[in-house]
């Protein structure tokens, strides 16, 4: 190989290896702030969408985002994580088990006739969960497979809803599609371990209006969260009943609008 051609190889070695480099650190770049935004996403829903959320995720006291990022890194193949441990100490409420499975008919309407996207992957690990679930083993292996139908069906069928909302005499139209639905499956996992009987009862911070709240369901709605919700829905006419809750479809369905609220919060700020 004569001089010039062994100039020509090495200068191309050196391209490649740039373009390399820089593919990897682009990739990481996006990857450091998809798992940002799932952190920041995470604090407004636990905390409100008025909390201040850098400084709750720079509190060495605060682990509500690393529990869910924990189930993102899992839910986004992020990495070659083993199954996750859901938690056992969930309180559950006898309620019917067909009331899980009614369904507010003005939020499914908005999925009538809308093509869906599969998410084989994200199906297996649903499944995996609830039939390993230890809060779910006295159920019939029936009840296990029709309740990760319902929330698998769910999360796919509203992601392709675009839904009006009103929020202090704004209207805005939510993109439910923007969601990353590894997003809502991992802040169900660490807010109820996908077990929708859960309820959660606390003291109220306002004890003249009540002396405990209750937040129920697989994304664990507060009664007072849900009022904002309806507030926001009218615009879309719906209207959803606090005993609906227990709904895995509208449940599901109330936790999307909220995040993709949330998610849009966040991109004003940018």
């Amino acid at each position: 190989m004569d001089k010039g051609k062994k100039i020509d190889l090495v200068v191309l070695m050196i391209l490649l290896a740039s373009i390399i480099a820089i593919v990897m650190i682009l990739t990481s770049l996006r990857t450091k702030n998809r798992l940002e935004r799932v952190a920041a996403l995470s604090v407004l829903y636990n905390a409100g969408l008025g909390a201040d959320y850098k400084t709750l995720l720079a509190s060495p006291s605060y682990f509500y985002d690393d529990r869910v990022l924990d189930a993102y890194n899992y839910f986004a193949d992020m990495n070659d994580s083993s199954e996750i441990e859901l938690s056992n100490s969930i309180k559950m409420h006898n309620v019917p088990e067909s009331s899980l499975f009614d369904y507010n008919k003005a939020i499914s309407d908005l999925s009538l006739g809308r093509s869906r996207k599969e998410y084989p992957a994200l199906k297996a690990k649903i499944y995996s969960l609830i039939e390993s679930s230890n809060l779910l083993s006295d159920r019939p292996g029936t009840f296990r497979t029709r309740l990760s139908e319902e929330i698998y069906n769910a999360l796919i069928e509203f992601r392709e809803v675009k839904v009006d909302i009103i929020v202090g005499g704004e209207i805005r139209s939510l993109d439910l599609s923007r969601l990353d639905l590894a997003i809502v499956l991992s802040i169900m996992a660490v807010e109820s371990s996908l077990n929708p009987f859960a309820l959660m009862e606390e003291r109220s911070i306002d004890e003249s209006f009540a002396t405990f709240v209750y937040s129920r369901g697989l994304m664990q709605i507060y009664e007072i969260t849900l009022w904002t919700l309806n507030s926001w829905l009218r615009q879309s006419q719906i209207n959803v009943k606090p005993e609906e809750l227990w709904s895995v479809r509208d449940n599901i369905f109330l936790g999307m609008v909220y995040l993709a609220y949330a998610n849009e919060l966040l991109e004003e700020k940018r």
